[in-house]
């Protein structure tokens, strides 16, 4: 495969509709072929050559990248596009973002836990599947903005105070959804900063500021976005997320309140079109220029691998697909 351009598969069901999918895929174009490739295309087989993996009209194919900037197509089975996924992984083929830590960021509840665990800080956090635990972690936790366990763009986010119209929504939330997300809430000035992260490192930050009567800093909600200089200490925040979710890019919500800079949300497929507009940097040059350098250091250890394996010595490492 050496000296062969890079190809990458930009696994996408809106490559043109989408405006990150089409970012994405431009970007690569620059370190290889850019492919998109629907994930209802998707299909695998197991033989004697190991896993093989066919994209549709393309038939059986490699890739030295599978980018997973929407990984769910209207069409096919989404378990079945998991398990495909996950088989690559396993075969290792390197995928970013990897399945488990897109899922693991798409609940909340499961963001708070890994959060915690690494020490990062965030506020205190539950969940609840009844009316009643729901209104008794509300009286006990005080103030709270109370969110659907997997979600985006504010909706259904509402921000609750104990009392009969709070613990009432509470309930009816619960009843309709059959659980609910607490998180506590944070005193703040009506701001935060959504911090994007590519390997490891803050490529660009924005402060989101929310609308005229309103607490949801989502621009979709009628905040607005502003070119932002992070202090350290917010970044650090935000890339120790980022490690804490083992999440290749991503974009991290942070809100700084009495106690610091605390992690609201981390999102694992984050939109990137509002930085663009702030601030002019397109984040997909960073997510392809990361691609494209751990693409090529993979291709380095299979011709390693190859060149052991040709001269009689030990191999080490799985082969990639």
């Amino acid at each position: 495969m050496r000296g062969k351009a890079l190809r990458f598969a930009v696994v996408t069901a809106f490559p043109s509709e989408d405006w990150h999918s089409a970012q994405i895929i431009e970007a690569l174009a620059k370190h290889g072929e850019s492919i998109p490739v629907d994930p209802g295309d998707l299909a695998a087989s197991l033989g004697r050559r190991g896993l093989q993996v066919s994209d549709g009209a393309r038939g059986h194919t490699s890739y030295d990248a599978f980018v997973l900037v929407r990984g769910m197509s209207p069409r096919g089975d989404a378990d079945a596009q998991f398990c495909i996924y996950r088989a690559l992984e396993a075969a290792g083929a390197l995928v970013v973002n990897r399945l488990g830590a897109l899922l693991d960021a798409q609940d909340k509840f499961r963001t708070s836990l890994l959060l915690r665990a690494a020490g990062v800080p965030t506020p205190q956090a539950a969940i609840a599947q009844s009316a009643a635990e729901a209104v008794a972690i509300l009286r006990s936790m005080g103030e709270v903005v109370l969110k659907p366990l997997a979600g985006s763009l504010g909706e259904g986010v509402q921000r609750l105070v104990p009392g009969r119209a709070g613990e009432q929504r509470a309930a009816e939330h619960v009843a309709l959804h059959g659980a609910a997300y607490l998180q506590a809430w944070v005193p703040n000035p009506g701001c935060d900063a959504r911090v994007f992260v590519v390997g490891g490192r803050v490529v660009g930050a924005v402060e989101r500021r929310a609308g005229p009567g309103e607490f949801r800093t989502n621009i979709s909600r009628g905040a607005s976005a502003h070119p932002l200089r992070l202090t350290a200490r917010q970044a650090a925040v935000a890339e120790a997320a980022a490690r804490a979710l083992r999440l290749d890019y991503t974009g991290i919500d942070v809100i700084t309140g009495p106690r610091g800079p605390q992690v609201i949300e981390v999102n694992g497929n984050p939109a990137f079109d509002m930085i663009f507009r702030a601030t002019g940097k397109d984040m997909a040059l960073d997510i392809a220029r990361y691609v494209a350098a751990r693409a090529r250091r993979q291709r380095a250890r299979m011709g390693a691998r190859q060149a052991a394996a040709r001269e009689g010595r030990p191999a080490h490492g799985r082969r990639p697909v």
